[in-house]
């Protein structure tokens, strides 16, 4: 994932001449969008439940162009990824749809169309105006934060009346939050309550 998407054979037979490697590449992509806005091939397989609405999660991710060997956004050389909220942190509307279809563990190969990426406008002078971008998307974990995000955005008095399993689950999230920044030796963020699931 580090390396070179166009690097992996897949991409580099010239079976189709006349079609870009991004058209030949999508033809066997599953379309995740309902409109081959975004497109998905799993790379490796991973287990558990897909990522929920409210999750935050930790990946590691490269981007491409299509006639770029070398990535044009990656945080896949950080020593350790930051934790990033669903529908706050991520700003490419197919990454958040991709990330939504995803297991932990698994690694995957998206395309995302302009309307699902960067726009007509681009982002110059990086990435061109209307522009379909490759990302390689490995999803290393995840935490569902519905609970804690409810429980967080109440009064004393109300979390006072939270049901009893809710609060369990409420702290049982917000212990693997406070662990994983521990980890990460953010020994002041991991004493906080209510740090990454309610903002």
């Amino acid at each position: 994932m580090g390396g070179s998407a166009l690097n992996q054979g897949v991409l580099e037979r010239d079976d189709a001449p006349g079609q870009s490697l991004y058209e030949r590449l999508s033809q066997r992509m599953l379309d995740i969008s309902g409109d081959r806005g975004v497109l998905k091939d799993v790379i490796r397989e991973g287990a558990g439940d897909l990522v929920a609405p409210d999750a935050s999660v930790l990946v590691k991710y490269s981007g491409y162009l299509e006639h770029m060997d070398r990535p044009f956004d990656s945080n896949y050389f950080r020593k350790t990824p930051r934790l990033m909220k669903l529908g706050e942190d991520i700003t490419l509307w197919g990454m958040e749809l991709g990330l939504l279809s995803m297991r932990r563990g698994e690694l995957a190969r998206f395309l995302f169309k302009p309307n699902y990426a960067y726009g007509t406008l681009g982002c110059p002078p990086l990435i061109p105006p209307n522009t379909t971008v490759l990302f390689e998307i490995e999803l290393l974990d995840f935490l569902d934060c519905a609970e804690s995000d409810k429980f967080c955005a109440l009064s004393a008095e109300q979390q006072d009346q939270f049901p009893l399993q809710k609060v369990l689950k409420v702290a049982a999230t917000e212990r693997e939050f406070g662990n994983y920044l521990f980890r990460q030796n953010r020994f002041y963020d991991a004493k906080a309550p209510c740090w990454v699931c309610c903002g």
